[in-house]
């Protein structure tokens, strides 16, 4: 189905950003935000400039990590960037600034199940059941609960 509908890509793109923070461990994580994935290169967003120099050492492992978890190699590249605090000239700042619109929670690995009893994760579930791969199997039995969910829910405002 993903193939035939051209999703396959779409949904490896996205598990790379939301398996992160499980590949790159709980102290990166807490520095860092995948924020979207474009063209084999995935975007970061770093806490500070240490954390983009951190990494920059890591980056070869945290590549293969990230591949060996999709089981395809789509990440070819990872960019790291920090949001300079408006109004001060970057050459200005003292060395351990941080980014001033960095979240002080970012999100950590998930581990929390969504409910898999509703009508939704059932339909989502019976949709998704001849893909092979347990993790793109999940990726796409949430995706699907989840849009169902919100599809009823905006029709039920409505009404």
């Amino acid at each position: 189905m993903l193939d035939a509908r051209g999703w396959r890509g779409k949904v490896l793109e996205q598990m790379a950003i939301e398996i992160w923070p499980e590949v790159v461990g709980e102290t990166i994580a807490r520095n860092t935000i995948a924020e979207k994935f474009k063209g084999g290169v995935l975007h970061v967003r770093a806490r500070s400039p240490q954390w983009t120099q951190e990494l920059h050492f890591q980056n070869n492992k945290i590549i293969t990590r990230l591949n060996g978890r999709l089981r395809q190699n789509l990440v070819h590249k990872i960019r790291c960037s920090v949001t300079p605090p408006r109004g001060i000239k970057v050459g200005a700042l003292k060395p351990n600034w941080e980014d001033p619109t960095f979240p002080a929670a970012p999100p950590l690995p998930r581990q929390v199940k969504p409910s898999r009893d509703d009508a939704a994760a059932l339909h989502a579930a019976a949709l998704c059941a001849h893909i092979q791969d347990p993790e793109v199997r999940l990726c796409m039995e949430n995706l699907i609960a989840s849009s169902t969910r919100a599809r009823e829910e905006k029709e039920q405002n409505r009404a």
